[in-house]
């Protein structure tokens, strides 16, 4: 999967987010978004999946893209179980307990999200999205709410999740994008 984004442009109540935005990815690529909160960087992962139009550019990819994305917010249902957020996405019952196991939420299968830790829910989400087997992973502050121990699980189990699919990869914290290994990165500026 190859992504090209060119010149991308985007206001928000008068207010210039970014200008002559523009990368490509490709298979492998890891591409780490940087930027403090209210910055553009939601708003651009938004145009990425076309819920939001940019004012100026264009997003093309080289085939069909099939999204792998772990929201800011876990937007999970948190009146069922863990086991039925994932089925969601994968009916494979083996695929959602081996997903499950892996991050360390396995004893919870049958509990409702809504007891879950705020940590214990973005591991959720993260296995919601490797669930999807996407040909592009997009995350936006995936690992915020948890301790180095989990943050360490995660990216390793994100890593080995994406495959060879490109990963995009939001946050504000440098630190994170050393983590995960970003080959690019963008900087949204003040």
């Amino acid at each position: 999967m190859n992504i090209a984004v060119k010149n991308l442009k985007k206001s928000f109540d008068g207010q210039l987010l970014f200008e002559n935005l523009s990368f490509e990815l490709k298979d492998g690529d890891v591409l780490g978004i940087l930027g403090k909160s209210g910055k553009g960087k939601t708003t651009l992962i938004n145009i990425l999946l076309g819920l939001e139009k940019s004012d100026e550019g264009e997003v093309t990819y080289s085939e069909e893209p099939c999204f792998s994305v772990v929201f800011q917010e876990n937007l999970l249902f948190e009146e069922k179980t863990v086991y039925e957020n994932v089925k969601f996405v994968c009916d494979s019952k083996e695929m959602i307990l081996k997903l499950l196991n892996e991050i360390g939420l396995g004893d919870y299968l049958n509990s409702k999200v809504s007891i879950l830790s705020g940590g214990m829910k973005r591991k959720l989400s993260l296995v919601r999205a490797a669930a999807k087997e996407g040909n592009i992973f997009i995350t936006d502050e995936a690992i915020r709410e948890v301790d180095s121990v989990n943050k360490n699980k995660m990216v390793e189990f994100l890593m080995e999740h994406r495959g060879n699919n490109p990963l995009i990869y939001i946050t504000h914290d440098e630190e994170d994008l050393k983590l995960i290994g970003a080959n690019k990165i963008i900087r949204l500026k003040d």
